[in-house]
């Protein structure tokens, strides 16, 4: 018998359909399941860090504000020497397992599956409602696909990537601090019409 699914942090507040006011173009929320681990380089491994996560994932490492994507894995810069990768949620701590291994000697992992969630917004409103609560320029010549930041949106620290031209935005926040971010995004959305998906 596998192990039940873990119950999503917005289960409770995130009831799929249309919100707010009517329109042709809603702010559209979706809440991907997605596995993660935070990589923290080891003081003068990056390089080898770096062609490990190649070979194992397949994609570079990326460089401050950046994002780098695989058919299997994405990996978003944090801080120096900090990444956060993300996969599908697959088997229970798998990401966290082959990251350990592959990274093992070059880097500490820690598995963030828990206590961190996504929120992907996109849309042609979605730019101008994360604008009412994020400091960031997400003008399309300022932050396109693949950038990614560290900042906060309506004062929870968020992990912004721009994952493809839609716009489609994802937005990771702790677990914790995922049911009032998720009120403020209705709340900034409502004018625009919310569809959760």
């Amino acid at each position: 018998m596998s192990a039940p699914e873990p119950t999503h942090p917005l289960a409770a507040c995130a009831t799929p359909g249309r919100h707010g006011a009517p329109g042709d173009a809603p702010l559209r929320v979706t809440l991907p399941r997605r596995d993660m681990v935070q990589v923290m380089a080891r003081r003068g491994r990056e390089d080898a860090l770096a062609e490990a996560a190649r070979a194992a994932f397949g994609l570079a490492l990326p460089p401050a504000g950046q994002a780098a994507a695989a058919p299997d894995a994405t990996a978003v810069w944090i801080q120096p020497g900090h990444w956060l990768f993300a996969a599908p949620r697959g088997m229970e701590g798998a990401l966290a397992a082959r990251a350990a291994a592959a990274f093992a000697g070059l880097a500490a992992v820690a598995d963030q599956s828990h206590g961190r969630t996504t929120i992907a917004v996109s849309g042609p409103a979605a730019r101008r409602v994360l604008a009412r609560g994020c400091r960031l320029d997400l003008h399309p010549r300022a932050f396109g696909p693949g950038r990614a930041a560290a900042t906060q949106i309506a004062h929870v620290g968020c992990l912004i990537h721009q994952t493809d031209e839609a716009p489609v935005f994802e937005l990771t926040v702790f677990a914790t601090l995922a049911e009032p971010f998720f009120h403020w995004l209705m709340e900034a959305g409502a004018q625009d019409g919310v569809l959760i998906e």
